[in-house]
């Protein structure tokens, strides 16, 4: 788990936006913003691995 505090710059342009934002909302934003960006990156990581793993792959003699 990854601890995320909200910096006051952070909060600052948040209220830019809104100036109603708490805290907690921004802190909301961040850690789902990086849990998207953790996903793509094992669904990249994945894929490609796939892709090399099947490349790779020898025939299967079953097949003949």
């Amino acid at each position: 788990m990854v601890s995320i505090s909200v910096s006051a710059r952070s909060l600052a342009a948040a209220r830019l936006i809104d100036p109603d934002v708490n805290t907690a909302a921004v802190q909301a934003a961040v850690e789902a913003a990086l849990a998207a960006e953790r996903h793509e990156q094992r669904v990249a990581a994945g894929s490609t691995t796939r892709r090399e793993h099947t490349a790779r792959r020898e025939p299967d003699s079953r097949s003949s």
